[in-house]
């Protein structure tokens, strides 16, 4: 799967936040993100460990979405954003290194903020 096609998204902890929490919270916004069309939602698989090493299969509180198209992206991203500002939680999301971060700004300032993200994301952008 291309990098442009893969948006990486991490429920970012509190400081009182512990792996299990974050867990149950990428879980729920795991099943919103499956409610849309043209998204495929997987647990963030943690980079390989040396043979013996002790670790998770999964980061806490990643996830991985597949988009087909830059509308799949936008509901994508959409769907984050409203499950960010329902919980009360940070979410960053990321393509190819390039994140942004969706929090408690104000609806007028995310909508600038996303818009531009998503422009450089655009095909031929």
């Amino acid at each position: 799967m291309a990098d442009a096609d893969r948006l990486i998204v991490q429920v970012l902890p509190a400081a009182d936040s512990d792996a299990e929490e974050l867990a149950d919270l990428a879980a729920g916004l795991r099943a919103e993100l499956l409610d849309l069309d043209e998204v495929l939602v997987t647990p963030y698989a943690a980079p390989a460990a040396p043979a013996g090493a002790k670790g998770l299969g999964t980061l806490a509180g990643w996830l991985v979405t597949q988009f087909g198209s830059l509308d799949g992206l936008r509901a994508a991203v959409a769907a984050v954003r409203g499950w960010a500002g329902r919980t009360g939680r940070t979410v960053e999301v990321s393509i190819d290194g390039d994140v942004l971060k969706l929090t408690g700004a104000t609806s007028q300032q995310q909508d600038k903020i996303v818009d531009a993200w998503l422009a450089r994301h655009a095909p031929g952008g």
